[in-house]
This record gives structure tokens, C-alpha cells and sequence, in this order.
């Protein structure tokens, strides 16, 4: 059988990594720890800023990088940003106006450099929160806390503040509606869109994606892909799971277009699936046999 010696496990966070009540589970974090105690680098890969997915790591007390905003942005265990890959402000304006046709039902997210910024009112936010469209995955998170991380400013404002703006999500309820957008962004060959779930786009520049900053991450610690582990959920994941890793695992709770790319599947993030992953094909004592 070949041996594959895994150097660093890659992990999606909503859906993956995270329950329901969006923590890390007391499993999931025991098995991150046995593996950096064995010298295998963890990093998160999501599609979240980087306060909200550093903020579950430091509950369970874990120190890793961080790939961000689905690899628009890199930070070390510090917390000091070591890459970048922002929009440029003319896709943002494209962004914006491929949405204007359907202004008054669209929600808009844009993660910067300084929080985040939507062109909603808070009538229309409050409404997408309560109607679960906006961040379906988060648990226990309430309208007031949610709204606190979030400015509220006009399209002229905008464009008016100091900030790069790395990742836009566009959130609408009806996927009829994504589509049309996503048919009309499509004409920008160096935007790249993604989704993490049926009511939102995610949209970056083309080299802000997953997989490429994930290759790029790699490189730079001297890892080669087959020494790779890579987990996820939904479509945002499918540029790393789709790289000819060592493994490339979808959750059971993927989408089932993730499931027919990655070539293995663990249980769901409701039952510690990134943890039996790596308990059984890293940890375990048949993995250790096979690399010994």
C-alpha cells in the first residue's frame, strides 16, 4: 500500500469543522492538538473574516493560520496578515451594478480591512437575518451582535472609505435570482464566484481562491500536495478538494457536488467527522503502521 505521510490538514470551517451552534467541538479540537503535537501543521481555509473564524480557535484554546475569506487574505497563528489578494474597486462597482436590477431584495456583505460594510438598510438586514437567508450556518448568533460587526453606508460612501475590500457576498432568497447575477459576473474573467450556500455568491478575484492560496501556503512550508489533507462542505471548497492532494474528504452533510469530487467522506460536522478523519487515516495506529 503507498504511504502517505501527511505534513498539514486543511479545514473548512461552517459546516466542517464547526457544529450547529458554530464552536468546535471538545473531539475536533483534541484531535487538531494531537496533530500539531506531532509536528502536522492544521490551517483553517473559510470563507468567514478573520475575527469571526479566529474567534472559535481561540475558545478551544487552538493557535493555527488562518486562510481567509476564501483566500483573499492569509494570517499567521499571531494574527498578523501575511497575504493578500483584495477586489479591485472597478469589480466592486461591476458587483454592485450586475445586483441593481434586483436592488430591494439584495443583501450585500463586504469584508474589508476594517470589518465588514453592506449597502442594506437595517430594515432589510434584519429582515434577511430573521428569515434565516443571511448566515444560515451560525448558530447562536443574534440580530444585535451580528448587526455590531456591520457599517451600514451608502454605495457613495463606499466607494469613499479607506478600505480594500477582499470578498463581496451577495445574499437573495430566491437561487433563480443568483443566477441571473452570476450569469452577468461571469463576463469578468478575473472575478471568481463561489457559494457556501443556496442563498449566496461569494465573490473574489480570480486568485483568491482556496485551492490557490491553499498551493501557495503549501509551497511556501516546503509541503508537497500528497502530504495534504483537505476537508469541506460546500461549493467554496471545491478548488482545494478538487487538487490532487493525499486526501481530498467531504463531510457527510456536503453538498452533493463536493461529495462526487472529493474522493473520500467522513461523518457529518455534527458528529466529529474533521476529528474521525483524522483519527482514523492520520492518527490512528493502522495510518501510523503505514508511514512507519
Amino acid at each position: 500500500m503507498e504511504q502517505r505521510i501527511m505534513k498539514l490538514v486543511a479545514s473548512d470551517m461552517d459546516g466542517t469543522l464547526l457544529g450547529q451552534d458554530g464552536r468546535i467541538s471538545k473531539r475536533n479540537a483534541e484531535a487538531i492538538h494531537a496533530l500539531q503535537n506531532q509536528g502536522i501543521r492544521f490551517v483553517v481555509c473559510t470563507g468567514r473574516a478573520y475575527e469571526d473564524a479566529a474567534v472559535p480557535m481561540r475558545e478551544q484554546d487552538i493557535a493555527c493560520d488562518i486562510i481567509c475569506m476564501n483566500g483573499a487574505a492569509v494570517y499567521d497563528a499571531s494574527g498578523n496578515q501575511t497575504a493578500k489578494r483584495p477586489l479591485k474597486t472597478e469589480q466592486v462597482r461591476r458587483i454592485i451594478e450586475s445586483c441593481k436590477g434586483d436592488w430591494s431584495e439584495v443583501g450585500f456583505d463586504f469584508m474589508t480591512n476594517y470589518g465588514s460594510y453592506t449597502l442594506s438598510s437595517r430594515e432589510q438586514f434584519r429582515d434577511c437575518f430573521e428569515r434565516g437567508i443571511l448566515l444560515p450556518m451560525a448558530g447562536g448568533i443574534t440580530f444585535s451582535s451580528i448587526s455590531s460587526r456591520f457599517q451600514f453606508v451608502t454605495e457613495a460612501e463606499l466607494f469613499a472609505e479607506d478600505v480594500e475590500i477582499f470578498k463581496a457576498s451577495v445574499v437573495h432568497e430566491n437561487p433563480f435570482i443568483l443566477e441571473q447575477i452570476k450569469t452577468r459576473l461571469r463576463e469578468d474573467q478575473h472575478l471568481a464566484i463561489a457559494a457556501s450556500h443556496h442563498t449566496n455568491l461569494e465573490l473574489t478575484e480570480r486568485g483568491a481562491q482556496k485551492g490557490i492560496a491553499l498551493t501557495k501556503y503549501a509551497q511556501m512550508q516546503g509541503i508537497r500536495a500528497r502530504e495534504i489533507m483537505a476537508l469541506g462542505d460546500s461549493e467554496n471548497d471545491l478548488s482545494m478538494l478538487s487538487l490532487p492532494l493525499g486526501y481530498t474528504i467531504a463531510m457527510e452533510n456536503a453538498a452533493e457536488v463536493v461529495k462526487q469530487t472529493a474522493r473520500c467522506q467522513t461523518r457529518s460536522n455534527e458528529a466529529d467527522g474533521v476529528a474521525y478523519a483524522i483519527e482514523t487515516m492520520i492518527l490512528s495506529p493502522e495510518a501510523q503502521e503505514q508511514v512507519s
